[in-house]
């Protein structure tokens, strides 16, 4: 009777820290996307002062360049803190908040991100390499008719055509 007792109690136990853990990632990634928002609005109210200083200027109006240097560093300021905040929505919803100590920008390389926080893909990687398996096992004659078959793709599509 114990025992069942003990294992009731673990459980229990089990459920209601994953519950807190949930609600806490919950909680961290609200706070994540009201940055995120405030940054685009940002970016947006810089954007549109830059429209209008860019409209006087068109219009022969005098304008403070000084004005447009420093929205413009706003912009880049603004774009930095969007991609971080994106990159570590990205890096909570895949691997949950990071333990104290842990920066994620340690883990993350920023120019790897693309602006919406998502990982940039190589535009050079072969799918095919990437997703082969390598316990398959390939006689030459399937391997020689699919090289054939490549270098037969490659030199009509280089072929210029008339």
């Amino acid at each position: 009777m114990k025992k069942i007792i003990n294992k009731v109690g673990d459980i229990i136990s089990q459920t209601v820290d994953f519950l807190i853990d949930k609600n806490r990632q919950t909680a961290y990634l609200n706070r994540l996307n009201a940055i995120i928002e405030a940054e685009q609005e940002t970016l947006s109210s810089t954007y549109i002062a830059l429209g209008k200083i860019h409209l006087s200027a068109m219009e022969g109006k005098e304008t403070a360049a000084e004005d447009a240097e420093i929205l413009a560093e706003i912009v880049s300021a603004s774009r930095l803190r969007l991609k971080k905040a994106r990159a570590r929505y990205e890096y909570v919803l895949r691997y949950g908040i990071p333990k104290p100590g842990i920066k994620i920008e340690d883990t993350i390389n920023l120019d790897d991100i693309d602006e919406n926080g998502k990982k940039k893909e190589p535009e050079d990687q072969d799918i095919t390499i990437a997703y082969a398996d390598p316990t398959a096992e390939i006689d030459d004659d399937t391997l020689d008719a699919a090289i054939k078959s490549t270098i037969q793709e490659e030199n009509t599509s280089c072929k210029p055509q008339e």
